[in-house]
């Protein structure tokens, strides 16, 4: 699938959950608001009848028992007052006997007080206060009045009347309601954002996935035109050399004949090596590779190598050999050689027509470094950390001219060979300047 769809696709995705989130969200929020309203509506008469009841008690305590009715300020208005029409005859008649009998107003501080200790009772902590308005709840002169953005972010009681005539009459105003839905919203909010996050950690691990096998199924196929071509070309020399061979032409030019022998088996032998790269990481892959160990000189092992791609090479090769050790190397021969000779192979791959390639071994603690440093064309920095995985190849294979053959097994091969020999593999490159692999394995093996 084209990245570009995966993309889109993701986004439409992340897109609809959010907005399903979001749909939950507001309707959660209009539920809380509602409730808010209802309870506000359903206390603020109570906490106005008990700002008249506490007037009449500092009545009752200022004039004495005989000028004042016998009113209890701990009246359970909730239990013994039910009729919506009797609290309000209630409620106007007693404010109707303090006002004038003894001139005392309500107090509008005195109400909000009261009002907020009964709302934070019901487990709203508000921020709200109470005014004076007319029956149709505009607030009167010298109150405060709330306009524009403000009379937004508000939610405003019911109106309670304070006498029969409506005249006077009182209403209390949540300011910022809002903070109180978040409060109650507050573990919904925190879900919702891990939700999301889950969601969308998800969604893009498995694009990732789904980029990695892309790619992947690229480099196979790739790797299987490479393969195709590469043993095309030995298997075409030997059906050739086979031809000449089988005609007796050459019967009459012996060392002609036995070049041509020579070309036949140098073929075979490619073929050969090439199959057993392949099968010997697939035994690496499923844990079924038996290795014989041995003790290694390193010494001659590098002489022989340095002989076989001198030869080998078109190129204007140098080679630098630094063996400085004194213990003894215990590892699988063939299979060590065999990984070394990729990476001097994949020097003279990856430079230009004159390269150095210094082949160094040195002891550090307990274990042998053997480094393999080329002065050729480095390896990108953001293609380092994948270089050892398969059909990998630096980069070198999105390159348009990329003239260089190769599979990507080569570095793989190193890494699970070394790996299997209880060692590791390192790489130090800059690109442009050089690269330097290096393998370390335990002296006692």
């Amino acid at each position: 699938m084209n990245g570009k769809y995966i993309k889109i696709i993701t986004f439409l995705g992340l897109l609809v959950i959010v907005i399903i989130q979001s749909v939950w969200l507001v309707k959660t929020y209009q539920l809380i608001e509602l409730q808010l309203t209802q309870s506000g509506n359903r206390i603020f008469p109570k906490s106005v009848l008990n700002e008249v009841l506490e007037r009449l008690s500092i009545i009752t305590e200022s004039y004495g028992e005989d000028k004042t009715l016998n009113l209890s300020t701990n009246m359970d208005y909730d239990e013994n007052i039910s009729d919506k029409t009797l609290k309000e005859h209630l409620i106007s008649f007693l404010n109707n006997y303090a006002d004038s009998l003894y001139q005392s107003h309500v107090s509008i501080q005195l109400l909000d007080s009261i009002f907020k200790a009964d709302m934070k009772e019901e487990g709203y902590n508000a921020e709200l206060y109470c005014m004076k308005v007319d029956s149709t709840g505009i607030p009167i002169d010298g109150e405060k009045k709330i306009s524009g953005i403000n009379a937004m972010r508000t939610i405003k009681t019911s109106v309670v009347a304070l006498n029969k005539g409506k005249t006077e009459c009182v209403q209390a105003v949540i300011v910022n309601p809002y903070w109180i839905a978040i409060r109650e919203m507050s573990v919904l909010l925190i879900a919702t954002a891990l939700l999301i996050c889950f969601v969308a950690g998800c969604i893009i691990y498995q694009i990732k996935i789904i980029i990695k096998q892309n790619k992947i199924a690229m480099l196979r196929q790739d790797f299987t035109y490479a393969m195709i071509h590469d043993m095309k070309t030995p298997i075409n020399t030997i059906t050739m050399a086979g031809h000449v061979l089988e005609s007796g032409m050459m019967d009459s030019n012996p060392t002609l004949k036995k070049q041509y022998f020579s070309i036949l088996k140098e073929e075979s032998m490619h073929l050969l090596n090439l199959a057993e790269k392949i099968l010997t990481i697939a035994k690496l892959e499923q844990s079924r590779l038996k290795l014989n160990n041995e003790e290694i000189d390193l010494n001659s092992m590098f002489d022989e190598l340095i002989q076989k791609f001198s030869l080998k090479s078109d190129k204007n090769v140098s080679f630098i050999k630094d063996v400085s050790i004194t213990s003894s190397l215990m590892a699988d021969k063939e299979y060590l050689k065999e990984a070394i000779s990729n990476l001097i192979d994949n020097s003279l791959k990856y430079s230009d027509e004159k390269v150095t390639v210094k082949l160094t071994a040195e002891e550090h603690g307990s274990s042998i470094l053997i480094k393999v440093r080329d002065d050729g064309w480095g390896i990108p920095l953001k293609e380092q950390k994948r270089i050892f995985e398969k059909f990998q190849r630096g980069g070198l294979e999105y390159r348009k001219d990329n003239k260089v053959s190769g599979f990507g097994l080569g570095l793989n091969y190193v890494y699970k060979v070394i790996t299997a020999m209880n060692g590791s593999v390192s790489l130090n490159s800059i690109e442009g300047e050089y690269s330097e692999f290096i393998l370390t394995l335990p002296i006692k093996n």
